[in-house]
């Protein structure tokens, strides 16, 4: 009978994690967009220090391995929110993740600024400015 208890009590607290950790993963559209917008200033200013840059994966990513700490944060954050938002418009547009992040790419390098970094076709990191040379 004790087993069957333990059972219970660790299938309940189970099914309690899940449901308080859900909405985490369930994150909507306009979540995603206000974490992003809140992050913005910091993002521009590393990208204006050269030290992060759009990927051609339509993701950010480091332009230097060396980069601080609080950067690689950064990056994480935000590549984890640029995930969310493409696997919500892939389902509200059916298209799939790999077109909305090619599409995200492309809009991301027409923003980019002519000193930012971006990846060229080789995925090599150059200024938006050098791209098409």
């Amino acid at each position: 009978m004790k087993t069957t208890h333990k059972i219970v009590r660790i299938f309940a607290l189970v099914f309690l994690c899940a449901l308080v950790t859900a909405p985490a993963f369930a994150q909507s559209k306009q979540e995603v967009a206000a974490s992003m917008r809140d992050r913005h200033p910091a993002l521009m200013a590393a990208k204006d220090k050269g030290q992060v840059g759009e990927a051609w994966t339509g993701l950010v990513g480091l332009v230097s391995a060396n980069a601080p700490a609080a950067v690689q944060k950064l990056v994480d954050a935000e590549n984890h929110d640029r995930k969310q938002l493409f696997r919500i418009i892939a389902g509200e547009t059916s298209a799939s993740m790999q077109e909305v992040a090619r599409q995200n790419r492309i809009r991301m390098y027409r923003l980019a600024k002519d000193h930012h970094f971006v990846q060229d076709a080789n995925r090599n990191w150059v200024k938006k400015k050098d791209l098409g040379q």
